[in-house]
């Protein structure tokens, strides 16, 4: 007999800071945390991992017991970095606001289960989109609320810039009273849409951050790394097929057929699985291919390597999704992401 997954879970990190804020709005979370099961001193464990559930209910219990309809944008704010989370440092540490995107989805899982948050490129600049994990419950509101609210305050702090979305998005109806919704964003904003996202122009998208470091930023990449390895297996499905994903785009059979077979799943049921977590086989092939475009360009591979290990059956055709993606050709990305090696002393012109 199969045993099973463990639940999706996030880092009692995460949870701690979140109640912490909570409670400065009067929120009592330590009955609340034994109404579930959770001591408030157990959360200070970092390698501990809370599940998404779990934090579902308490957000839903907090709203009834206090009756803040808003304390998702109440609850959300910049907190102190911590030395700790090398993630959030390879954050902080990045060249510009898009590259910070990127990075936080990279390392996502170190705070949390699941894909929850997506880059895209749009017409007009990038787009990150927030979906929470598991069915759609009332505290998935508080969440992608919470959520875009620190991708805003994120962006300005980090900048120095009094950055403004294009636009903000949300899946849920719009509250009675958005006001609140208004100052915080300054932008735009639409309820009931098909995601949540937050979306900024190209312009802005390049903004470079206050603390951009390189060197330190691959030195907390590095560090972040090492943090994912020492994570469990989860239950994502979507990880699942990434991982999948991963193994046979260079030479192996990633059609949505084989990728089923592999996990035991008939294709309907895999593509309504990742549709209730939001995703899309499609929308996962292509950011995987995405996101190692990158990594392979910026170790000096050839274009018509890199198109192989894509999985692209010519370079063109790879030339023209990596435009979309980053709006450059590969060649030029390539020039802008790898250091110039210095000419040898005493060798000038002459």
């Amino acid at each position: 007999m199969a045993s099973s997954s463990p639940p999706a879970a996030l880092s009692s990190r995460l949870v701690r800071q979140a109640l912490d804020i909570a409670a400065e709005h009067k929120v009592p979370i330590e009955a609340l945390c034994r109404e579930v099961g959770l001591r408030l001193e157990d959360l200070d464990d970092p390698e501990l991992r809370i599940p998404y559930t779990v934090l579902d209910t308490l957000l839903e219990r907090a709203v009834e017991v206090t009756g803040d309809d808003n304390l998702g944008l109440h609850m959300a704010r910049m907190s102190e970095v911590d030395p700790d989370d090398a993630a959030g440092l390879v954050i902080l540490t990045s060249a510009t606001l898009k590259e910070s995107m990127v990075r936080g989805c990279r390392y996502q899982r170190v705070w949390g289960d699941g894909d929850r948050f997506g880059v895209e490129d749009t017409e007009r600049g990038v787009r990150m989109r927030f979906t929470p994990v598991g069915p759609w419950r009332p505290a998935h509101r508080q969440m992608a609320e919470v959520a875009l609210v620190q991708v805003a305050l994120g962006m300005r702090y980090f900048t120095g810039v009094d950055v403004r979305p294009l636009q903000v998005r949300f899946v849920h109806a719009a509250p009675a009273d958005i006001r609140e919704h208004e100052a915080l964003f300054a932008c735009p904003l639409v309820f009931g849409a098909p995601q949540s996202d937050i979306e900024y122009s190209r312009a802005d998208a390049e903004l470079p951050f206050v603390h951009a470091d390189a060197l330190l930023n691959t030195m907390f990449e590095k560090q972040a790394q090492r943090q994912l390895s020492r994570l469990p297996v989860t239950a994502s499905l979507t990880e699942r097929v990434r991982e999948q994903v991963r193994r046979t785009l260079s030479g192996g059979d990633f059609t949505f057929e084989a990728v089923a077979r592999t996990l035991h799943l008939p294709p309907r049921t895999l593509q309504r699985k990742l549709a209730e977590e939001g995703q899309s086989y499609a929308g996962i092939l292509e950011a995987v291919r995405r996101e190692l475009s990158e990594n392979y360009l910026r170790r000096r591979m050839s274009i018509a390597e890199v198109s192989f290990l894509l999985g692209y059956g010519e370079p063109a055709t790879f030339h023209r999704a990596f435009k979309r993606w980053w709006g450059m050709s590969p060649e030029a990305f390539r020039r802008a992401h790898t250091p110039q090696t210095p000419s040898p002393p005493g060798r000038g012109p002459g």
